[in-house]
């Protein structure tokens, strides 16, 4: 009897440990508030994501994470596609250490749209992600639209269909995914 008193407290205490643990963790969902942020960006600038900013395809990414290598194109691609309209693509790296890899790789890459830097790791804890990488479509009001987790697919057309939606760019998702062009090794990261 003793045994079972002994083996019921502990298996209350496991189970109650567990669930306050398991409460904090709970990844954003389509039409919740994004929580706002203001990152540095690698030219030294800053780049603000919330409420009264404009459309922005966020993307939680490192050097080191082989499907975030194998997506930069199609982010590139997205970003010549859209940004005209309206559509700003910020891609923040949460690489440890200095600004020197991910500057060559963002070179290496031809990345021409805005990259954010959290060396802290700050990003992943307030949108509570669940590895890298990961892409968040963002309303100008500040709320989450759409969330990918892993590498975008080559053409992304789900999320073109969203962005299209939102600036009301309706085809354009079709019309660029017809005419792919490679990055240029040109490098701008603002």
């Amino acid at each position: 009897m003793r045994r079972l008193a002994i083996a019921s407290v502990a298996l209350l205490l496991a189970l109650g440990a567990c669930k306050s643990s398991d409460a904090r963790f709970r990844p954003l969902a389509a039409g919740e508030p994004v929580p706002a942020f203001t990152i540095r960006t690698l030219d030294g600038d800053s780049a603000s994501v919330g409420p009264d900013e404009q459309l922005t395809l966020l993307n939680l990414w490192a050097t080191w994470c082989g499907p975030c290598q194998e997506e930069f194109p199609e982010l590139e691609q997205i970003h010549r596609d859209y940004e005209a309209n309206g559509l700003r693509v910020l891609a923040v790296s949460v690489d440890m250490g200095n600004d020197a890899n991910v500057r060559e790789f963002v070179a290496d890459h031809g990345a021409t749209f805005t990259i954010g830097r959290d060396a802290q790791g700050r990003m992943q804890r307030l949108y509570q992600t669940v590895g890298l990488p990961e892409t968040f479509l963002i309303a100008p009001d500040g709320t989450l639209i759409w969330r990918h987790f892993g590498a975008l697919k080559p053409g992304a057309e789900e999320l073109r269909r969203q962005i299209d939606q939102v600036l009301g760019t309706a085809g354009a998702a079709s019309r660029a995914s017809s005419s792919r062009s490679k990055p240029s090794r040109r490098t701008r990261m603002s």
